[in-house]
């Protein structure tokens, strides 16, 4: 349910590349969201990279122009006070917040667990997670990917927005749905919405903005037969999700996938489907592309449940690259395959790729090693 912690706040800061198009539904067509100004982003406050005993900088350190992490280095009671988690962040390579309520020791686990004490805590921030410590107040979740890290725990009711979001918490591993003391009920509120698109991570801090939502590359929702629509849609300027519908042919062309993008749960992604499936989102058909190689710059990008006829390059902006592999009509398994060499630019990519489970695989034909890009 969660994706693996592959690199550090200083590399997501890499990927500090400004995107303006996205998809998104006809809704969302050319709106605007101003969640935050990442050109703008202060540095990180106290409570992220020393933790604080002062419940307004650890209020400050959760606004929307806060930082992603903030932690407390002692009970705080604040028992007459709301704190509100606001604003769209990356940490860890991931759409996340964390409120550490831990004192780490030499080995990275925890020496010293803390209470933060409050009227109530307001989620509005997706991937947000409450890691160790312990919150004493009723905690209302507004916003996908609320979870727990390590021990963390409610000392009251956890309150979510809208049945989706309690079901989703309620599908998660075991380590990451904490404890909680009281009841786990939803109380119908506004949840807070996040727009797939192309994105820009602060420099500092953490911060995502992104700015407008373009009309739907073509390719994007109903899928394309031409290598031209694919490659601009998975292009920089193009949308978070790419697809086919019937194999196409384009052995002397090199597909690049660019940018970094927001998927329709909110979280980093980008998808090149090439299948199509039935109501029950069973896998009826899949496609093959055939290039001369793909290159591949998007973090978190996955190819669904057909091939690739070519070499593929994961640079090293691409953390989390895998399979989206589903089931056919027979509930088979289906996997993507590369018919060719899977390169990775790094051996810490390659190893977390190894770690991976069968199903976010690929079927590679060849070599599957580390070699930069060509």
């Amino acid at each position: 349910m969660k994706k693996s912690k592959i690199i550090s706040l200083l590399a997501v800061s890499a990927l500090s590349v400004t995107f303006l198009t996205a998809c998104g539904g006809s809704d969302d067509k050319k709106a605007e969201d101003k969640t935050t100004d990442s050109a703008k982003t202060a540095e990180a406050f106290t409570g992220a990279t020393q933790g604080t005993d002062s419940f307004d900088t650890l209020s400050k350190g959760f606004a929307a122009n806060g930082a992603w992490l903030n932690a407390a280095t002692k009970d705080i009671d604040a028992s007459d006070k709301v704190l509100t988690v606001e604003g769209l962040f990356a940490g860890d390579g991931q759409v996340n917040r964390e409120l550490a309520l831990y004192k780490s020791g030499a080995d990275h686990k925890p020496e010293k667990t803390y209470t933060l004490t409050v009227k109530k805590l307001v989620v509005k921030s997706p991937g947000f997670a409450i890691a160790q410590g312990t919150v004493k107040g009723d905690v209302y979740v507004n916003a996908t990917g609320f979870k727990f890290e390590g021990t963390g725990k409610i000392d009251g009711n956890l309150i979510f927005a809208s049945e989706d979001l309690k079901t989703a918490y309620e599908a998660l591993d075991a380590a990451d749905k904490g404890s909680v003391t009281g009841e786990v009920k939803v109380e119908a509120s506004d949840v807070t919405a996040v727009k797939p698109g192309a994105i820009t991570v602060a420099t500092k801090g953490g911060a995502i903005s992104y700015d407008k939502v373009s009309d739907v590359k073509t390719g994007a929702t109903h899928g394309t037969e031409k290598f031209a629509d694919l490659a601009d849609t998975m292009g920089k300027d193009g949308a978070w999700l790419g697809a086919a519908t019937a194999d196409i042919d384009a052995a002397d062309k090199t597909l690049t996938i660019d940018g970094t993008f927001l998927g329709s749960k909110g979280e980093i992604a980008r998808k090149v489907g090439l299948y199509t499936q039935n109501d029950k989102h069973q896998v009826t058909k899949t496609f093959t592309v055939t290039v001369k190689k793909v290159v591949v710059n998007s973090p978190f990008t996955v190819i669904s449940n057909g091939g690739i006829k070519g070499d593929v390059y994961v640079t090293k902006s691409a953390i989390g690259f895998a399979a989206q592999n589903g089931k056919d009509v027979d509930g088979k398994q289906v996997t993507a395959k590369i018919d060719g060499n899977l390169y990775f630019a790094t051996q810490d990519q390659l190893d977390a790729y190894n770690k991976l489970d069968t199903t976010a695989k690929y079927d590679v034909t060849g070599k599957t090693e580390v070699k930069a890009a060509e």
